[in-house]
């Protein structure tokens, strides 16, 4: 009886945690008069666990993730400190993969007071690698300060789309 209570309750949570990620998306937007943007997040709202934008044509592509580990340990006035002492932003390698093909960023990570988290920011050329393998699969990932970001796969069209304009 009591496994199969437990089996119920698993399922529950289990189906509860599917509804939820079920309302995330991919979105794109490329307008011609301004940034263009790729993100996967729930829909008109700011929780968006990975977004890329770039300015039409620069060649450029900015990455900002939430990562669930919090670097933040202590407010000094308006500012968070590390437990290192150090104030943010602080300075971060990232790591952003596609099927494969990975960069090795420099970046840098905010405190994210919504989710109490890590916001963390970097930069890639649309020349690199890793967007040939994202504009072939979808799958992309980033990876901060021992933390990952890992949404499904993009949808390709949208990817490409999003590209071409940052191209």
């Amino acid at each position: 009886m009591k496994s199969a209570v437990l089996a119920l309750a698993l399922f529950t949570v289990s189906g509860a945690a599917q509804a939820q990620d079920s309302d995330y998306a991919w979105s794109v937007e490329t307008p011609k008069d301004a940034e263009a943007a790729l993100r996967y997040g729930l829909h008109d709202t700011d929780d968006q666990p990975i977004a890329f934008t770039c300015v039409r044509g620069s060649g450029q592509v900015r990455v900002s993730a939430d990562i669930a580990k919090r670097l933040g340990v202590e407010r000094v006035g308006e500012t968070w400190v590390d437990k290192s002492g150090v104030r943010a932003p602080w300075p971060m390698s990232v790591a952003v993969a596609s099927e494969g093909a990975t960069l090795t960023l420099r970046g840098v990570g905010h405190p994210n007071d919504i989710t109490d988290g890590t916001l963390v920011l970097a930069e890639f050329s649309t020349r690199a690698p890793l967007v040939a393998a994202f504009r072939k699969t979808g799958v992309i990932s980033l990876s901060a300060a021992g933390d990952s970001v890992k949404p499904p796969p993009a949808p390709k069209g949208a990817v490409r789309k999003f590209l071409g304009a940052c191209k």
